[in-house]
């Protein structure tokens, strides 16, 4: 699928792995537009899961080739310009290409792909186009996380776990912050909620529920983080009520007072 790809490539996976990656790309010629979707959080990096290194190389196929980091995503999607998409169950891993049992169907109805890539792309809006250099910075981070997981794992010592644990606590607020790049909170916030309220009007706490869900490490209420000097975390609840004011200060959502309901102008 990915050689009949002529001028875009869109790749939504949660688990990507170098070797993998370099399978893959090699399908692909140079001048396609590679997008990739995944999710990038330290504890998959940590598990192997997920290579910081596999989502450089697919960064550093062209100038036009962007990485986005998206919290929640459990999709497994390609879709080659808008004439194919395959839907499936594996992730680009070894595993998922070789061992597994997995399953997916190829689509080639030009109204159903184009459907598909119209959902990716309001993924994308949720998520945060990562840059090189951000990735370069999260991959120095790969290989400590995993000789610390690997000695938590096998030593029955407390002292191993307890490194880990604090290189976790360490390194996750950088992880998360590729999710919300130089992106205000009321940004990040506010793409969810157009999100939320595409399928219709919503009261604040089915809002505040549904941005909790798609946006879990941001909608953390057991610890304080800071990024770019916002306050998530704890202070989440309040920086999505700012973001709904904002939006209706722009114009892009309106309240009802009668319903108690917001939604999408």
């Amino acid at each position: 699928m990915a050689t009949s790809a002529r001028q875009s490539m869109v790749v939504a996976v949660p688990f990507i792995t170098y070797a993998a990656a370099v399978w893959f790309r090699r399908q692909l010629a140079e001048d396609v537009a590679l997008v990739t979707l995944t999710t990038i959080k330290a504890d998959a990096v940590a598990s192997s899961a997920l290579d910081v290194t596999a989502l450089i190389h697919f960064a550093e196929l062209s100038d036009k080739a962007q990485v986005f980091a998206l919290p929640n995503l459990h999709a497994k999607v390609f879709i080659a310009d808008e004439k194919a998409a395959i839907v499936t169950s594996g992730n680009l891993t070894q595993a998922g290409l070789d061992t597994n049992l997995e399953y997916g169907v190829m689509l080639r109805e030009p109204l159903l792909v184009r459907t598909i890539r119209n959902d990716m792309n309001s993924f994308v809006r949720l998520g945060n186009q990562v840059s090189r250099r951000a990735l370069g910075e999260l991959a120095s981070l790969e290989a400590d996380l995993r000789q610390a997981r690997k000695k938590a794992d096998d030593d029955a010592e407390l002292g191993p776990r307890a490194r880990f644990r604090t290189i976790m606590r360490s390194a996750r607020p950088r992880f998360v912050g590729a999710q919300v790049g130089s992106r205000s909170a009321n940004s990040v916030f506010g793409e969810a909620i157009r999100f939320v309220l595409a399928r219709g009007p919503q009261p604040t706490t089915a809002i505040h529920e549904e941005v909790s869900r798609l946006l879990p490490d941001l909608c953390d209420d057991s610890e304080e983080l800071v990024i770019n000097s916002e306050h998530y975390g704890k202070a989440w609840k309040h920086r999505v009520r700012n973001a709904q004011q904002y939006l209706k200060r722009k114009g892009a959502v309106t309240y009802y007072a009668d319903t108690k309901t917001w939604d999408l102008k």
